[in-house]
């Protein structure tokens, strides 16, 4: 149930803010095992994460915690700052960016979805190796942020270090084999346009 937080939640909320001199600035996600602020020092932007004292997931702060330190590792993810047992809170890298689903269905060159792609799957292969698996990275495509025109990864909350990582195979098929997805048909359909150009430069000479 996506509700607002309680009053004891916004109390080790506040609790956290004063001790680390953070100030609340709003609400950006609510979910169903944690809430998600966006707050500041100074200029210095920040994402809070509050776990809800009514969520089902047993140590979902030690999880998160645990996975994206070793993204954090790889060069992945959102940098993690600073977390809080006792009240439940982890403080990481805010990230100023779209949802990738909402970047993809923008006015998009060939060449920038291109380079998307390749860092992304790259980010995919290097926590396969390293036995990270995101497993959720398919779906509407939230939990992959873009910045700059390049991937970010965020909530490691489900990630596991246990089973075995599929993060490339699950990214390739969900980009790219899906047929019946409207991700994957816009990604080919502006693959297709790049294939298009280079089929007219080379016909002509260039």
């Amino acid at each position: 149930m996506k509700r607002l937080p309680y009053e004891s939640e916004m109390e080790r909320l506040n609790e956290f803010l004063a001790k680390h001199r953070l100030k609340l600035i709003r609400l950006i996600a609510k979910g169903h095992s944690s809430f998600v602020f966006l707050v500041k020092r100074g200029q210095k932007k920040f994402a809070l994460k509050l776990e809800r004292e009514d969520s089902s997931r047993r140590n979902m702060l030690e999880k998160e915690v645990r996975n994206l330190k070793k993204a954090n590792k790889l060069g992945i993810g959102p940098k993690l700052y600073n977390y809080d047992k006792k009240r439940r809170i982890i403080l990481m890298e805010y990230v100023e960016g779209k949802t990738f689903n909402e970047w993809l269905f923008e006015k998009r060159k060939s060449s920038e979805l291109i380079q998307f792609l390749a860092e992304l799957f790259r980010q995919a292969i290097e926590m396969d190796k390293a036995g990270l698996d995101h497993g959720q990275l398919g779906g509407r495509g939230v939990n992959i942020l873009v910045k700059n025109n390049l991937p970010v990864i965020i909530d490691f909350e489900k990630a596991s270090q246990k089973r075995k990582a599929h993060n490339f195979s699950k990214l390739l098929a969900y980009l790219l084999i899906n047929r019946h997805s409207a991700i994957s048909s816009r990604v080919l359909e502006i693959l297709r346009k790049n294939k298009g150009s280079y089929s007219k430069s080379s016909s002509s000479g260039l």
